[in-house]
């Protein structure tokens, strides 16, 4: 049976749930070595007290449980998270010990970004210029490398193209239900952003926009979920700065009574179900679990035209792109649909994930270069 540990992880979220039953549905057996363990959404969901391990914070002490899983579990391959410095060192040792290791690109590592950081701070910005150094190591040793953005192929073809050969492009994924109308039509609300709220995603814009709406007088609901500044059942911290800001300007436009706003939840889908529209103005925009969670729901996506999007929303047939940067105007298109050009596009943002980006898409491409 092929063994797979992962590792990285500072969390363990539901999209890595999906992961898990992938690979158990290949007939692998798999391991989560999580960084330490937290207050948050982290509960085994298959009833399987051997899936988790814990680590813990120190660096030496993660790292020396990392062998200790190795030699215990014997994995026959790695599938390394690069959330921190560390992943280096997890490639560098799974080689040494001859396991095939599967690298996972997370977001903008590969340019040193810093939007998602909780500070601006020298320490932050040398923490970051280090993971990159320390991101391109671990590309040059792995076996293989996911890229789940384009972006990242298009940086490793600038700067390394002879890994080039190792890189597999792999969105996101999300079990795809049965698709349904009744759920659809009686969902009572109109938009919904259920995302960090970092910078790159600009929800300041998106509170401007429905300010606008407001002061046109425009009746309409609306919630943004995922500011870390209210509460954190889910992640780990992250951009929390930005998310102060926004609260502090949403707070300023005056929104309390148009607007409902909360931080993280579990299982957000259920929340999705009362809402028509998922907002989404992100520089990126391929491929977001929640993006694709709540078109598999039926829900229609109003999003910037990031990196990516083409690949996802086809304006005015699955849902709206602000190719103007323009969300007023995108969610004034979105309130004047009739049922009936609402279901339709309701129907057509459902099949473009089950047809793309479903779970059995997916399991082709996880499937790849496993030992």
């Amino acid at each position: 049976m092929k063994r797979v540990l992962i590792v990285g992880l500072p969390f363990f979220p539901k999209k890595y749930e999906y992961a898990v039953s992938a690979y158990r549905k290949l007939g692998c057996k798999v391991k989560v070595l999580l960084n330490k363990r937290k207050n948050t959404h982290e509960q085994d969901s298959f009833e399987d007290n051997s899936l988790l391990s814990y680590s813990s914070n120190n660096n030496f002490l993660r790292i020396k449980q990392f062998i200790v899983e190795v030699l215990r579990f014997k994995p026959s391959n790695i599938d390394c998270y690069n959330y921190s410095i560390l992943s280096v060192l997890y490639v560098l040792i799974a080689r040494a010990f001859g396991i095939n290791v599967r690298f996972w690109i997370i977001g903008g590592e590969l340019v040193g970004d810093t939007q998602n950081a909780n500070s601006s701070s020298f320490f932050v910005r040398t923490y970051s210029k280090l993971k990159k150094f320390l991101t391109w190591i671990c590309l040059r040793y792995s076996n293989v490398i996911f890229a789940k953005e384009l972006h990242h192929v298009e940086c490793i073809r600038s700067h390394l193209p002879k890994a080039l050969s190792k890189v597999v492009q792999i969105h996101n994924c999300v079990p795809v239900p049965a698709y349904s109308y009744s759920s659809i039509a009686g969902a009572k609300r109109d938009f919904l952003y259920a995302n960090a709220v970092v910078e790159r995603r600009n929800v300041i814009s998106l509170l401007d926009a429905l300010a606008n709406l407001r002061t046109e007088g425009i009746q309409f609901k609306a919630a943004i979920y995922g500011f870390n500044s209210i509460s954190n059942e889910v992640y780990a911290p992250r951009g929390v700065p930005y998310s102060e800001r926004a609260l502090s300007h949403f707070h300023y436009l005056k929104l309390e009574n148009f607007v409902e706003v909360r931080g993280f939840v579990n299982d957000v889908n259920q929340v999705m179900k009362e809402y028509k529209f998922f907002v989404f103005p992100s520089d990126v925009i391929l491929a977001n679990y929640a993006l694709l969670e709540s078109m598999s729901l039926g829900l229609v996506p109003i999003v910037y035209p990031g990196n990516g999007y083409e690949l996802l929303v086809e304006d005015g047939v699955n849902g709206f792109v602000a190719f103007d940067y323009d969300l007023s105007k995108a969610f004034k298109r979105a309130l004047s649909l009739s049922n009936d050009e609402y279901i339709n596009m309701s129907k057509s943002a459902y099949d473009t994930i089950y047809k793309n980006f479903s779970m059995q898409v997916w399991l082709r491409k996880l499937s790849s270069h496993l030992y």
